[in-house]
């Protein structure tokens, strides 16, 4: 999971944002959680280094995106910062607080998603790498979590359902869904823990998985549907 901050006092500019970000995450199945804050004193006053990718604009009432950069530097000199302006002699002075690079209004798609891509491309190796080490009848198989489509245990064992095919292992539930966490799965019910990339719809008491229709549980949809709407980034 990336998590997004967007700083933007203009709300058309700051819902363009989110809904590049949504797209992209739904075109490249890759989870983000993104949180919009229409000033930077809000932002700086809460700001807990929790995020990965911080989206800036420039001029802002009250604190203009530069010296929030350079006060948010002195908070985590780590995070990523993106500047989003309309004026680009503005953003070229943001590599003086470490920016990573600049977004022109009004967004564009295309040009969004080649720098978004690149930004990923710095930050993900810097992100812990995940990977899951299944024990097969054939041998040993090593999955990451874009991988797996969902989990399914059955009588002590986990079968870990990919486009490669599935794999089985005699273990917990409990053990894969804190292994899987941090990483945009969750539970449908007792017995299935899915990866919220690959739902397209919660309908009734029926998840639509990749193509499949997975029971959801009484006792767990109102979690799940909460978490998946998390994951898509609705209600932020």
């Amino acid at each position: 999971m990336v998590n997004i901050a967007i700083v933007e006092d203009d709300k058309l500019q700051a819902s363009q944002l989110e809904n590049a970000l949504k797209r992209y995450s739904e075109e490249f199945r890759t989870p983000l959680r993104t949180t919009v804050f229409h000033n930077a004193m809000s932002f700086l006053g809460k700001y807990a280094a929790e995020y990965d990718i911080i989206f800036m604009d420039i001029l802002m009432p009250m604190m203009n995106g530069m010296d929030a950069a350079r006060a948010l530097r002195e908070k985590d000199d780590k995070v990523m910062v993106i500047f989003v302006t309309n004026m680009q002699q503005y953003a070229i002075q943001g590599y003086e607080v470490g920016a990573f690079d600049y977004i022109l209004k009004p967004v564009n798609y295309p040009e969004f998603k080649l720098k978004f891509t690149r930004a990923l491309g710095k930050l993900m190796p810097q992100k812990k790498a995940a990977s899951v080490l299944i024990k097969s009848e054939s041998g040993v198989v090593r999955l990451t979590p874009e991988q797996i489509i969902y989990v399914e245990v059955q009588q002590h064992h986990c079968i870990y359902h990919t486009k490669q095919g599935d794999y089985r292992q005699y273990q917990t539930m409990k053990s894969v869904e804190t292994q899987l966490a941090e990483y945009g799965f969750a539970r449908c019910n007792n017995f299935l823990l899915i990866n919220l990339a690959y739902v397209s719809k919660i309908e009734g008491m029926n998840v639509y998985v990749d193509g499949q229709v997975l029971p959801v549980s009484y006792p767990r949809k109102k979690q799940f549907s909460e978490k998946f709407s998390e994951f898509m980034g609705a209600g932020v």
